[in-house]
């Protein structure tokens, strides 16, 4: 049976907005709303947060009482941090988050599961769906392609990137996402104190951190006609 598990890329360490996973948005470190949100999902088994040795301590806690599974692996090499993390959980698809998405939506999530499952993709993901609120579903032999036959540094930052790039060797499925989803005008990643406020704003204004982008957007959009 296939194992499907989302793993969670985090540090506290971030340079452009340094801690951040642990900044509070309704009381909440922004880390443990982006770990509630995924374990939602219909369709994975558990979430898993890839993390580092300078990292682990401060985010232990957090880990601790969301009941995630957790890996401690490579500083710089992102991409060979998931591949360990898959090998040692025994994931097959692999679906991949941030830490510094909190916003991430899981309705959306779980239908890009699905559509991955029924294309036999190598890795999918919405177009157009808001920015930071998306995420990548990866077969683990994909990753481990990647990982072995990749020299360059910057696509073992960013894990996908060599697939992108050797498109003809993959199966990557790229719809667009429904229209319920779809802005891609509207950012609720957080990288900078900017966008933390932005999203903070975001959550206060629903207070709730379960809140989902589809009511946000149709909010939006309501609010655009007036």
């Amino acid at each position: 049976m296939n194992n499907t598990k989302i793993i969670l890329a985090a540090r506290h360490n971030s340079t452009r907005l340094y801690k951040k996973a642990l900044m509070n948005i309704l009381n909440m470190p922004i880390l443990e709303i982006a770990i509630r949100r995924l374990q939602k999902s219909k369709y994975s088994n558990g979430v898993i947060v890839a993390t580092t040795e300078k990292s682990y301590p401060f985010l232990k806690d957090i880990i601790d009482k969301t009941n995630a599974s957790y890996f401690i692996g490579s500083e710089s090499d992102v991409l060979l941090r998931y591949v360990e993390a898959a090998e040692k959980y025994n994931v097959d698809t692999i679906v991949r988050a941030t830490g510094d998405n909190p916003l991430v939506a899981i309705d959306a999530l779980d239908e890009i599961i699905l559509h991955h499952r029924n294309t036999k993709a190598d890795l999918s993901h919405y177009v157009d769906i808001a920015y930071g609120s998306g995420v990548e579903v990866i077969e683990y032999n994909a990753l481990k392609k990647a990982c072995v036959e990749s020299t360059d540094i910057f696509c073992h930052e960013h894990i996908t990137q060599y697939h992108y790039k050797n498109e003809h060797l993959f199966k990557i499925e790229k719809p667009i996402a429904p229209d319920k989803w779809n802005m891609k005008e509207l950012s609720v990643t957080i990288d900078t104190i900017e966008d933390y406020d932005n999203v903070k704003a975001i959550f206060e204004n629903y207070n709730d951190i379960y809140i989902n982008l589809e009511t946000i957007i149709y909010d939006i959009k309501k609010n655009n006609e007036k």
